[in-house]
């Protein structure tokens, strides 16, 4: 049987939508934010949770990051809006972000954000260096790899894990069951992104 005859038709069921925007005008923004989230490092010791190594703020970004924060917050939620289907009222997000500040060697444990609809991050400064990737967990493992290890499914994207590179202005909205991690950063100055857990309100 020829390879034309056997090809068959795909449907993919069961997609996980992984978002990704270049916003406009982030060489300000980002100037900005910079600023701010530096300055806020100055004067809160921040919270401990996946991260290992660097600083992440409390969840009140939306309180004091001005109007740069407030810009890249709704960018976010008019992309969120943009890519799902509501049956009856319009869409109405509620939004509960903070500030990450990464030196070399801090990284992200695995984790998901529970009671979320969509997470984000949103790169402020990336730095030089190697590393800091944002690590998605294909939600299908371990099952993937128990009955045939060696085989991939044909043009149908990574799997076990995706990783996406760090880069300045770059927004990545991804579901909020999703396993993420973020690898270790290598490389001279610092790090900062955005966090973000996108509900429906």
């Amino acid at each position: 049987m020829s390879e034309s005859k056997a090809a068959g038709r795909v449907q993919l069921l069961f997609a996980t939508p992984v978002l990704i925007h270049k916003l406009a005008g982030a060489a300000e923004l980002n100037a900005a934010l910079g600023e701010q989230i530096l300055a806020k490092r100055e004067q809160d010791q921040g919270l401990k949770l996946s991260n290992r190594g660097g600083w992440q703020s409390t969840h009140d970004f939306v309180a004091w990051s001005g109007e740069a924060g407030q810009t890249v917050i709704n960018r976010t939620c008019e992309l969120a809006t943009a890519h799902v289907m509501r049956i009856q009222a319009p869409i109405r997000w509620s939004v509960d972000a903070w500030a990450n500040v990464s030196g070399p060697g801090a990284f992200n444990m695995p984790h998901v954000h529970g009671g979320t609809y969509w997470a984000a991050v949103y790169y402020v400064r990336v730095g030089d260096g190697e590393g800091g990737e944002l690590v998605l967990h294909d939600p299908r493992m371990p099952g993937l790899r128990m009955h045939a290890p060696g085989v991939h499914f044909k043009n149908l994207g990574p799997e076990v894990k995706a990783n996406i590179k760090p880069e300045e202005g770059l927004l990545v909205l991804f579901p909020g069951w999703l396993s993420h991690s973020v690898e270790p950063w290598h490389g001279s100055g610092e790090r900062i992104s955005v966090a973000m857990n996108i509900r429906v309100a």
